[in-house]
């Protein structure tokens, strides 16, 4: 009988627990709501921008359009400030751009990143809007530099970032120096040597050597896959591509580092 009674009183304040967690648990989603809504009305999105937002239990939901990929990641970062459970379900429905277009632009962007150098090699694809980065980059916070970088082009629906980061072995950096030294030093390329975009990438990752890029001529690709082949790298892979005829040498970018990096196949940039 003591048993039964036990248990009746064990239940019974259990349920009073959860009726009186409720409202508490109703006034905290009521807070967090009010405040991502103020820091969405405080960011300066694009007026086209229509974000709802709904929480329950903690978790943010956000809904709606955007004609901007870079508005719904800036409304999910803003929204993230207010609780760690996000869920992103706004819809991008960017201005209709071709995937030409998109991908010159894209291509352009991921040239201006400040420390995009002969050791990172990124190939962008793009299918009806949707983007894909691939390829290999020396740090990892190139890779989201870049991403964010074309994230902001317009038309951009969707991202992909499949960028890789290389790993830094002293075998690595010996076998990075010494393929840049015999491939930007010999009478093929050395007049790109003192220029930032240069035509072949480098990427070491384990003693494993890809090389990338665009060259003008059949006998350029050779020199430089023959001079990683002439290495103690484990293996070479040459995917350097041959270019249209190329009317004149790129000017010089000024104050843009000199460093490599290169992808797994596609048109690196």
């Amino acid at each position: 009988m003591r048993s039964r009674v036990s248990w009746g009183w064990t239940m019974g304040i259990l349920v009073c627990a959860v009726l009186l967690a409720a409202p508490a648990l109703a006034a905290t989603d009521v807070s967090i709501q009010a405040r991502i809504r103020a820091r969405l009305a405080q960011a300066k999105l694009d007026a086209n921008t229509h974000v709802q937002v709904t929480v329950e239990n903690g978790v943010a939901r956000l809904s709606g359009t955007t004609p901007s990929l870079v508005d719904s990641r800036t409304a999910e970062r803003l929204a993230r400030k207010e609780t760690k459970k996000v869920v992103n379900q706004v819809l991008v429905e960017p201005v209709f751009r071709s995937d030409k277009a998109i991908l010159k632009d894209a291509d352009s962007a991921v040239l201006s990143y400040p420390y995009y150098g002969v050791f990172d090699a990124v190939a962008v694809d793009v299918d009806k809007g949707a983007v894909t980065l691939r390829g290999w980059v020396l740090q990892p916070w190139y890779s989201s530099g870049i991403e964010n970088l074309v994230a902001r082009v317009a038309g951009v629906r969707a991202l992909d970032n499949q960028i890789q980061v290389e790993s830094a072995t002293p075998l690595d950096w010996s076998l990075r120096r010494q393929i840049y030294n015999r491939i930007y030093h010999s009478l093929t390329f050395e007049q790109w040597a003192p220029l930032w975009d240069k035509p072949v990438r480098i990427v070491v990752n384990d003693g494993h050597v890809i090389l990338a890029g665009q060259v003008l001529t059949l006998g350029e690709r050779q020199v430089a896959g023959n001079v990683a082949l002439g290495t103690l790298a484990f293996s070479v892979d040459n995917q350097v591509q041959i270019e249209a005829p190329r009317q004149e040498l790129p000017s010089p970018r000024p104050g843009r580092p000199s460093q490599p990096s290169s992808p797994n196949g596609g048109v690196v940039v």
